[in-house]
């Protein structure tokens, strides 16, 4: 197997150090600061600094995370920090802001960006804006499988596009789509976006639908992903990188996970796979990637670790008890010191093996004082042997990987003249290394005298050079050319010389890796300049008295009753108006004739020149679809622009322009975040974004105001949504497999059911499926900045959106009336009274969201 790069994980220096090696080719770390676990202990930046060296000597390369979303208010620090990563060497950082990597293709382009999971880029559009972004590595999402993987690479590579690809092979899986989680944003003030996520999805919840309980436990817990037996397959379709989660996790963790990876790969024997079971997991699944369904991905009765099954108890005497050897996949001897669980129903008692009576091939008998009883299960959970082994993993080893090659030679004076040669050989795409050769020379300041009693032989001379100790280096060649006669040296001395070769040889290896001082001038130039012209972007009065009103709406019936009404747009999504893709594709451009006959411009009774420029219906697609669903839609919307309809798009993912002949609107999960994201997708295309619910109106304020200074000629409106229950998640499952084994099927395309909280019970969502089975959940509690209007005039976005989805028409068209009311120009109404308006007939608690007091975790938003 050629897989070229084994990618671990690591929280601090320590665990870095036993990720190497055990046999990592990059380790990926974070930062105190834009790093996606807020919680880990992370990096300094002098132990960054650290980590890079010890990892360049040892052939191992250093990915940083830079992967949160950062507002206006960080862009500075954001810069700087980029800068410092960029001077040490750092050989990429991981990235899901599109701010961010704006950035970095307009200041640091040298620094080389890997686009994180979280930007969720799954179709080929996508790659190609990532191509154009200088983004030279896609993490792809975790729902993506192996064949579209395979079609992607193809794809590039007859395109003659260089684009690496980077997949997830082993840990724990995010229940939603990478990046649109906002569950534990919205309820806890926790951000997942800003590393801060509270796992919310390892909590128990029930699920109801119509008052009747259809599941129990921990409906939202996946299995931890485990790749192992489909190595061939992911390598086949053209993955570059495995990436092993787990920066939160321990040195013993991440050592045996890299050591039994690094040996699969390399088709080593041993009980690797066994090691990998006896780690914390939550039980496997060959995820996604290989094709399993959500029912196989999620382990919906647990979401904790329980160990390596090894049989039960089938006898027990007093404190002695026998317990059967069970487990065909994996031969198990217990040793003192192994731990074990003793499972009954949902709890399991541990103990650490300190006695074993007897044990054979078929059942082992020990003592016990736990309560247990015949017939409870008996799991493996902790190996002293495999804790003991990894031992040799965790000192500062460097690893003597690289051939040098020395001719040496004789000045007159005596001195040593040498000359270096060495190579290095980085892996590249589709097996394409890249070589990099280095020539070097060194004259010593120690001389030869000559020899008083016994000279110093060539075979001397050999022994000492060859002693390369803890250097990257060993001697694969050396010549030694015109030794003089009766020569003497001391053996320090010489071992001197050979300390200052190997020094030059290390110097050259490690600035390989770093910029140039010419381009760490030019680039510090650039960066500074940035800083000083950004310092001086002061606050504009961006203030709009006139705030244009649009609505999210999933029903004719809604259409109909407001056409009238001054609606900016209508953001039409019936992607929960069908059971299945056949459905939605047979009949969706029907029903868009059918919307636009009512809300297209042509019989917009407020537009009165009956354009088609400014079209005011825009079709909203759902999350995740597929390349041949893409293409499917633009056929669609390229069909009915021949028939004089023209309905602009809304989607979620930065390349989705190049896939279509019309306008193109970003929704809510392209998380914008500060201005320059903006400037980004402006230029890609979109004509309106929807900047993220997260953002305070200190935030939003600050980067309306910062895009006026960057944005060039390109207008965009920026919008906000105001009113609704929020989507706070949305994900490949389909409620199969629950606790009984049974599928929770809903035949009716307008239903849904409740998840609801075990221990928490206000926190309740919707759960709807769109066309294609993925499960979208939606908030109970209700936002509402009624109250909150003329502060939202004061951020300066164009446009404000209520998200009307899901509920009924005759509630909505009321809502609708009272925010138009409240966003009249001359309004005179009492905000709060109107708010007492929808308190009094909505049945969801209301809500500021983040607005107003930004994300609790955070002091200052």
């Amino acid at each position: 197997m050629t897989l070229p790069e084994l990618l671990a994980p690591a929280g601090d220096y320590d665990i870095l150090v036993t990720a190497v090696n055990a046999g990592a080719d990059a380790v990926y770390i974070s930062g105190e600061r834009f790093g996606a676990r807020a919680f880990a202990k992370n990096f300094t930046l002098e132990e960054i600094e650290k980590s890079v060296e010890y990892a360049h000597l040892n052939g191992v390369k250093i990915h940083v995370t830079v992967n949160t979303l950062i507002n206006n208010f960080e862009v500075v620090d954001v810069v700087q920090y980029l800068f410092k990563l960029y001077k040490l060497g750092v050989d990429a950082v991981i990235v899901q802001d599109v701010g961010i990597i704006e950035l970095i293709k307009t200041l640091i382009p040298g620094l080389e960006v890997h686009a994180s999971t979280q930007m969720t880029l799954s179709d080929y559009d996508c790659i190609l804006w990532a191509v154009e972004n200088g983004i030279s590595r896609i993490v792809f999402p975790r729902e993506i499988s192996v064949d579209k993987i395979r079609e992607i690479s193809e794809k590039l590579k007859s395109s003659n596009l260089n684009m690496e690809l980077e997949v997830f092979g082993h840990g724990a899986l995010c229940y939603c789509f990478s990046g649109n989680c906002y569950i534990s944003s919205y309820n806890s003030g926790r951000s997942g976006n800003r590393g801060a996520c509270a796992q919310p999805c390892r909590k128990q919840y029930k699920l109801k639908y119509k008052n009747y309980n259809v599941g129990n436990g921990f409906l939202l817990s996946t299995h931890d992903l485990a790749v192992y037996k489909g190595l061939d397959k992911i390598e086949e379709a053209g993955v570059f990188s495995l990436k092993l989660e787990g920066r939160m996790k321990s040195a013993d963790y991440v050592g045996t996970i890299v050591n039994a990876y690094r040996h699969i790969i390399d088709g080593d024997e041993g009980d690797y796979e066994k090691d990998l079971h006896l780690v914390f997991n939550r039980e496997f699944t060959d995820g996604y990637i290989l094709n399993q369904s959500p029912g196989q991905v999620l382990g919906r009765e647990s979401s904790g670790h329980e160990g390596v099954y090894i049989g039960k108890i089938i006898e027990k005497k007093g404190e002695q008890i026998k317990i059967s050897k069970e487990n065909k996949d994996f031969s198990i001897n217990l040793d003192i010191g192994d731990g074990i669980g003793f499972k009954y129903k949902d709890k399991i008692k541990g103990i650490y093996i300190d006695n074993i009576k007897e044990q054979t091939d078929d059942y082992i008998i020990l003592n016990t004082t736990r309560n247990v009883r015949e017939g409870d299960k008996v799991l493996l959970s902790y190996s002293k042997s495999t804790h003991d082994k990894l031992k040799k993993f965790h000192n500062e080893t460097i690893k003597q990987h690289i051939p040098l090659s020395l001719d040496i030679y004789w000045n007159e004076d005596l001195s040593l003249n040498v000359t270096g040669r060495f190579q290095i050989e980085e892996k590249g795409i589709n097996n394409k290394n890249i070589i990099e050769r280095f020539n070097f020379n060194y004259i010593s300041e120690t001389k030869f005298e000559k020899a008083l009693n016994r000279p110093i032989s060539k075979e001397d001379i050999e022994k000492q050079m060859l002693k390369t100790g803890d250097s990257s280096f060993y001697i694969k060649e050396m010549n030694i050319h015109g030794m003089p006669e009766n020569t003497f040296i001391p053996i320090g001395k010489l071992n001197k010389i050979r300390r200052r070769l190997l020094e030059k040889a290390t110097n050259l290896l490690l600035d390989y890796y770093k910029p140039s001082k010419k381009e760490v001038r030019a680039t510090n130039k650039k960066v500074n300049q940035f800083i000083k012209e950004y310092k001086t972007y002061s606050d504009i009065d961006l203030r709009k008295e006139k705030l244009n009103l649009s609505i999210f709406v999933d029903s004719l019936e809604l259409l109909e009753m407001t056409r009238k009404l001054p609606i900016h747009k209508y953001y039409f999504d019936p992607s929960f108006s069908f059971n299945s893709p056949e459905e939605y594709f047979e009949k969706i451009k029907d029903l868009l004739k059918e919307a636009y006959s009512i809300v297209g411009n042509s019989n917009n009774p407020n537009n009165k020149s009956k354009s088609n420029e400014d079209e005011r219906l825009v079709l909203v697609l759902s999350s995740f679809i597929s390349d041949e669903e893409i293409e499917k839609l633009s056929k669609i919307i390229d069909e009915l622009k021949e028939e004089g309809i023209s309905i602009p798009i809304m989607y979620d993912t930065p390349g989705i322009g190049k896939s279509f002949n019309t306008d193109i609107y970003g929704n809510h999960n392209l998380n914008i975040w500060n201005s320059y994201n903006v400037k980004n997708l402006s230029e890609s295309g979109f004509k309106s974004l929807i900047l993220s619910s997260e953002l305070s109106h200190k935030e939003i304020k600050e980067l309306v105001s910062k895009y006026q200074y960057i944005k060039g000629d390109k207008e965009t409106d920026l919008n906000i949504i105001i009113q609704g229950n929020l989507e706070v998640m949305s994900s490949k499952d389909d409620f199969s497999n629950l606790n009984d084994g049974k599928d929770f099927i809903i035949n009716s395309a307008d239903d849904y059911a409740i998840l609801e909280d075990k221990k928490r019970k206000k926190f309740k969502y919707k759960v709807v499926f769109d066309y294609n089975k993925h499960s979208h959940f939606i908030n109970k509690d209700c936002l509402c900045l009624i109250e909150e209007v003329e502060l939202i005039k004061d951020t300066g976005v164009d446009s404000v959106i209520i998200d009307t989805r899901f509920s009924s028409a005759k509630y909505s068209s009321t809502i609708i009336s009272l925010y138009l009311q409240a966003l009249k120009e001359d309004n005179t109404y009492d905000l709060s009274l109107l708010k007492d308006q929808i308190r009094n007939i909505t049945l969801s608690r209301l809500n500021q969201g983040n607005f107003i007091n930004g994300r609790l975790h955070e002091k200052d938003c």
